[in-house]
Formats: structure tokens, C-alpha cells, sequence
């Protein structure tokens, strides 16, 4: 493994060598190239969070936070949004295979990671398992934004770890100059046999304007490096993976969907609406049903007399969001901001061809903003929250019982500079109703237990406060604080459950008398964006009282091991550092040098570690622009993940190798069209993500070659 990272530090070094070696030849001006047709830039400009009241630049924001934009998104994305997202600092996924993702912030996740469309929760129920997708397409984002640490404050109990938000414009916020925009992108891979279109369009004139979204995926059975399980059980078994080796079975993906919107545009109130449709099929790698045939005989080893049936997911998401914005609607204002979403949404779990499980979710959510104005030195924004939240879940093997869950909230936020100082306060009040409307039972229990059929109620009222800081040491570099109190309530599965969870193959056993767990949040951090030099260090600490985890009962039932919702005091503590330099633009072309690293560590009071954590990652990267050409080389090492859960197993280290080239064509002049090859997994690396259940089952892709074309205009 040595020689392997002597190979690619010595790779990414040569190149950076090349580079300044240019230095002999002819060295433009740094105006000259700015202003060089073609230049691709990556210089730092203004980046706008949505995910905030305050409609603030990136580095003006005290918590810490990451927005992907531009060719760094379309660098990339992926076939979900934790696939996306996992190679930026501090951030993982909880895969399901390759196909169903979503996004670990800090080693949180679940239901303490909060996944938002345009700044309204995606409202489906990935939060609930991990074999559940998101249902977005992040190709037709125009921004995917990050906050690390708790943002309870705008957004409630589930962003107590963070919060993405995935900025689509799919209600459109202007009319384009043009009178129309739009981008489109058609490719394949050789991995998974993927086919994927998708494209977008927004048009408009006088008062009104229009958007028009879709996107069509198709994948096979994905090849892997090596077998598929990674602790075989038997020799047996492991001779058979051996033999089977190459294609994890059942990892095939067909997803499609799209969305239409329309605005109304005045001078100074906007209003829109828009339609979102969603559907997936596809496998659960790993997962089988055992169905006993009529006349069989079961055996322990040979299953003889059943029929092994493959799982996969039938997954439908339709969304309705209205929006109304006004500038300077009432004294003492100086916007406000109404949003309002309906989802309906469907996931239902197949056992060959029969239904074995349907999960059906109606969520409304509406949330008021309201922006004042200046106070002074002070800026702020008071806002209100409804989300009702209606969840069923039906078959042998319905581990969550029905249930509603109603939020009403009030947040207040607060900011204030002086002169090189800046300071950011919040708070959030809410109150929340979680509603079993029939509690479930074992099939032999139900009649000494009693419960079956009944129902049962848990009132909370979270309070969470914050404050931030940030100084200007100089005008490029910044030092940054936040202390944070949050409070998250515990979910209906946390509190209810009870049943066999098929995806992580447990027997969940939720604990009814659950409290709020709080979090004491701390992070410190300094920050740099100069002109060749950018990058942040962050260090972090979280102090959880009554943190609520999977314990381990140390019983079976329905051949699942029993798991225990359960609470105990907890601690993190972890770090993250990015770093990028221009090394210069030569007559070979612009180059700049990137790092990364990042490590956490959960542990509970009882000195056991937090289970479905991320390991120690370290990478390295450089990029490249020489006039119509692009290429991005990436290295990224994760450590062997040891510190695990008493019912988890050590995950192997791996090395990322990824390559991108693009080439813009030269041809057109009022659109871009550009061609791209991308190498992901370049080594044939096995690996698997410690934070997902699936991990020993099913690894991440292996080798694979994207080749495409992508235009905008």
C-alpha cells in the first residue's frame, strides 16, 4: 500500500513539477489570462446561500458550509446526492449499493441530517432507512449547498447534524435575458451499462416565466472488483462468491421524472407554482425472501424446499410547491417570503413479484419568512413553520406503525457587524405531536400484550439557541466561531417501531419513553480565500445528552438480531481541512494543487463507539485548463475503519483514483457544447462506505468509464 500511495503522491507532484517547470517559457499576466477567451475560472467570487434568511455570501456565513455550483457540480454529481456529496470534507454517504445514497454529515445522519428542495424539506422517506432514495436528480441542480453542525434553528429536530439543500429553481425566479436558457447532458458508462439523458429549459417574456425539467436512467447489474460479501460465512459460500464474482447482482437502476413550473413576476412580489414527479425501480443487492413451497422441507444450510425471492423497490414521489416573495411588502420589512409543498409519496418493496411492504407518506409543509429591516447595525429575520406529516407503512414486514407527526415552530435570527467583527444569533421554539395511530405487535405476543390496535401520543417542545462569530483578520482570511444548544425530538420509528427491518436486517424495538436528546455544539475555524491560496481548517466538538442509538439486545427474532432503540450521553470530536493553490497559468496551461482531510470519532458514555461512522480520509487533487481542454485528477485515501460497534465489523481502507477530461467544442457560438471521459475507481479499488448497513454485502462500483456530452445555451 506504500508503494501504491508513493505511486500517486509522486504522480500528482510530477505534474505539479511540469507545471512551474513552465515558469521558463513565457508567463502571462494574471489580467491577461483572466481575460483570455476560453479561461476557465476558479477564481473566488460572491456564492448566495439559499439555505439561509439572509440571502448571505458564503464566506460571510459564521457556520461552517459548502455549496457545489458550476463545473465543481458538474465535476461531481452522481446517480444520487450522497454519491455527490461524498468526496467534499467532512461529508460520507449512507449507500445502499451504488444507487441509493444519502448524505453523513460529521457521522450523522438518518433522521438527524436534514435533506431540503429549495429550502423545503424532500419530504420521502430516506430518512426512515437507508434502503429508501432521495427522490431528487442532482444533475438538474443549480447549486447544492452544505451546512456542518446543528441548523435546528431554520429548520427543526432532523437538521441537528446539518442540513443539504438542493437549489433547483424548478419555480423560476426571473425571466432569462435571453428569453430562454437551458443545459442538456446524454451519457453512458461501461460499469453498469447506463444510459442517462436529461435536460432542462426556462423561457419566458413580458411578466411571466417558465420552467421545464426531466431526465430518463437506465443501469444494469453494476461489475464489482472482487465478490460481493466481505466476511463469507463459510467455505462454502465463499468458493460460490468466487465462482459468481464480477456483477453484484440485483444493483440495477430505471429512475426517471421531471418537473414544470411557472412564475409571475412583478416589481415587486413574484409568485409561482410547480409540479415534481419522481419514479424508481430498483434492487436491494444483498437482500433475498426465503418463501417456503408448498410440500418443502426448510434446512438450516441448503434452504431446501424454498424459494429464495430478490427484493427490490418500487419508489413514487409526487410534489406540488407554491411560492410567493415580496420585496419591501410592509412597513418595517424588507421582504417576505411564503412557501408551501405537498408530497405524496409511495415506496413499495417487492419479494419477487409480490408486494411485501408499502410505505405511503403525505407530507404539507409551509414555512413564512420574514425579513426586517436594518435595525441599526442588526439584520434579521423571524420566521414560521406547519409540517404535517401523515405515514403508514403496510405488510408482514411493516416495521413502523402508522402514524402522524405535526410540527409547528418559530425561529428568530439575528446578525450584526462591527467593523471587523461580525456576530450571528438564533433561537427556535417548536412544538411537536407524535402520533402512533396503531402500535404494533408480534404475532405471538398480541394476545398477552394487549397493544395491538391501540394507540399512543408523545408531545415535545424542542428550544435550540445559537451564536457565531466571525473576524476579519484580514480581507482575506477570517477566523470563525459557534456555539450551539439544540434540542431534536425523537422520530415515530425511534418510538414505535417494531418488526423485522429488512434493509438493515434487524428486529427494531423502539422505546416509547424516549427523551429529546440536546446537543452542546462547538466548532472553531479559519478560513482563507486569497488570491492563489483558499481553504478552511475546522475543529469541532459535540456533547449529546441522551443521544438515541441502536442497542444491541444480544437475542434474535425472526432470524434478525433484536436492536433497541435506546438512549445514552455521547461525544464527538473531529476536524476538517481544505486547502487549494493556484500554482499558475504557463504555456502548458492553468493549473491549481488540492487537499482534503477529514476524521471524526463517536463515542458513548459507556466507552462503546457510535456505530455507522465514516473513516480518516486524506486526498490530494490537481486541475488543469489549457484552452478548450479541462482535466481534474483526484486521489482520495480512507483509512481501515476499526472503531466499531460491538455488532458492527471492521471496514477495509481503499484508494480513490478519479480522472476527468472535457474537451469544449469550438464550433458553436451561442451555445457550449463540451465532450467528457470520466475514469472513476481508475485502481479497481473494493470499497465500502462504514456508514452504510449494507457494506459487507455490497461494495461501491468498481472500474468505470463515463463517456457523454453536455450543452448549454
Amino acid at each position: 500500500m506504500s508503494n501504491l500511495k508513493g505511486l500517486v503522491s509522486g504522480l500528482l507532484t510530477a505534474a505539479a513539477v511540469f507545471a512551474a517547470q513552465q515558469a521558463g517559457a513565457q508567463q502571462e499576466s494574471h489580467e491577461e489570462h483572466l481575460h483570455r477567451e476560453g479561461h476557465q475560472a476558479h477564481d473566488i467570487e460572491e456564492v448566495i446561500v439559499r439555505a439561509t434568511p439572509l440571502d448571505r455570501d458564503l464566506v460571510e456565513i459564521s457556520q461552517s458550509a459548502t455549496v457545489l455550483s458550476g463545473e465543481d457540480l458538474y465535476r461531481e454529481v452522481g446517480n444520487n446526492i450522497g454519491e455527490t456529496l461524498t468526496r467534499q470534507a467532512g461529508l460520507a454517504n449512507a449507500s445502499f449499493g451504488q444507487n441509493v445514497g444519502r448524505p453523513v454529515i460529521r457521522g450523522l445522519q438518518g433522521q438527524r441530517v436534514g435533506v431540503l428542495t429549495n429550502n423545503m424539506a424532500a419530504s420521502d422517506a430516506s430518512a426512515v432507512s437507508q434502503d429508501h432514495a432521495v427522490a431528487v436528480e442532482p444533475f438538474l441542480a443549480d447549486q447544492v449547498e452544505v451546512l456542518r453542525g446543528p441548523s435546528t434553528l431554520l429548520y427543526g429536530s432532523g437538521a441537528i447534524g446539518g442540513v443539504v439543500n438542493i437549489v433547483s429553481h424548478s419555480i423560476p425566479q426571473e425571466i432569462p435575458e435571453e428569453g430562454f436558457e437551458g443545459r442538456a447532458l446524454a451519457q453512458v458508462d461501461s460499469a453498469a451499462d447506463q444510459r442517462f439523458a436529461a435536460g432542462r429549459l426556462d423561457f419566458g417574456g413580458s411578466s411571466f416565466a417558465f420552467h421545464a425539467d426531466m431526465f430518463y436512467r437506465r443501469t444494469d447489474d453494476y461489475e464489482i472488483p472482487g465478490r460481493s460479501e466481505l466476511y463469507p460465512e463459510d467455505e462454502h459460500e465463499e468458493h460460490e462468491e468466487e465462482a459468481t464474482s464480477g456483477i453484484l447482482e440485483n444493483s440495477f437502476l430505471d429512475n426517471e421524472g421531471g418537473a414544470l413550473g411557472a412564475s409571475w413576476i412583478g416589481e415587486r412580489w413574484r409568485a409561482g407554482l410547480s409540479w415534481t414527479a419522481y419514479d424508481a425501480d430498483y434492487g436491494i443487492p444483498g437482500a433475498h425472501h426465503h418463501h417456503e413451497e408448498e410440500g418443502g422441507e426448510e434446512h438450516d444450510e441448503e434452504h431446501e424446499g424454498e424459494e429464495e425471492e430478490l427484493v427490490t423497490v418500487g419508489l413514487e414521489s409526487r410534489r406540488w410547491d407554491a411560492e410567493v416573495v415580496g420585496s419591501d411588502p410592509f412597513t418595517g420589512f424588507e421582504q417576505l417570503k411564503f412557501r408551501y409543498a405537498n408530497t405524496a409519496y409511495t415506496h413499495t418493496e417487492f419479494e419477487g413479484e409480490e408486494v411485501g411492504t408499502l410505505f405511503d407518506s403525505d407530507t404539507d409543509d409551509a414555512r413564512l419568512e420574514l425579513r426586517h429591516n436594518t435595525w441599526g447595525r442588526w439584520a434579521g429575520a423571524f420566521g414560521l413553520q406547519y409540517t404535517d406529516v401523515d405515514f403508514s407503512a403496510f405488510g408482514e414486514e411493516a416495521f413502523v406503525p402508522p402514524s402522524n407527526t405535526e410540527t409547528g415552530a418559530l425561529f428568530w435570527i439575528e446578525s450584526v457587524e462591527f467593523e471587523r467583527w461580525q456576530f450571528d444569533l438564533g433561537l427556535r421554539y417548536e412544538s411537536i405531536d407524535v402520533t402512533a395511530l396503531e402500535l404494533l405487535a408480534h404475532p405471538h405476543e398480541e394476545e398477552e400484550s394487549g397493544h395491538e390496535g391501540e394507540s399512543a401520543r408523545r408531545s415535545f417542545n424542542p428550544f435550540s439557541i445559537s451564536a457565531g462569530a466571525i473576524w476579519h483578520v484580514t480581507e482575506a482570511s477570517h477566523l470563525t466561531a459557534n456555539l450551539s444548544r439544540a434540542e431534536r425530538a425523537p422520530t415515530a420509528q425511534e418510538l414505535y417501531s417494531f418488526g423485522p427491518h429488512v434493509a438493515s436486517q434487524t428486529f427494531e424495538i423502539g422505546n416509547s419513553q424516549l427523551q429529546e436528546e440536546s446537543n452542546l455544539h462547538f466548532e472553531a475555524g479559519y478560513r482563507i480565500h486569497g488570491e492563489r491560496l483558499s481553504g478552511s481548517l475546522i475543529l469541532y466538538a459535540d456533547r449529546f445528552d441522551d443521544f438515541i442509538y441502536q442497542q444491541n439486545a444480544g437475542e434474535e427474532e425472526d432470524g434478525f438480531p433484536v436492536r433497541l432503540w435506546s438512549q445514552q450521553d455521547a461525544d464527538f470530536v473531529g476536524a476538517e481541512v481544505e486547502l487549494r493553490f493556484d500554482i499558475g497559468h504557463y504555456d502548458s496551461g492553468h493549473w491549481w494543487v488540492f487537499g482534503l482531510f477529514d476524521t471524526v470519532s463517536g463515542e458513548l458514555d459507556d466507552g462503546q463507539n457510535v456505530p455507522l461512522m465514516p473513516p480518516t480520509r486524506f486526498g490530494l487533487g490537481l486541475d488543469w485548463h489549457f484552452r478548450s481542454w479541462t482535466a481534474n485528477l483526484t486521489w482520495i485515501r480512507a483509512d481501515d475503519h476499526t472503531d466499531v460497534a460491538e455488532y458492527e465489523t471492521p471496514t477495509p481502507g481503499y484508494d480513490l483514483l478519479n480522472l476527468d477530461v472535457a474537451w469544449s467544442l469550438p464550433w458553436f457560438e451561442r451555445s457550449s457544447w463540451e465532450l467528457f471521459l470520466k475514469g472513476h475507481n481508475l485502481l479497481d479499488e473494493d470499497i465500502r462506505n462504514s456508514t452504510s448497513y449494507l457494506k459487507d454485502q455490497a461494495p461501491q462500483i468498481g472500474r468505470n468509464f463515463l463517456l457523454g456530452v453536455r450543452t448549454s445555451f
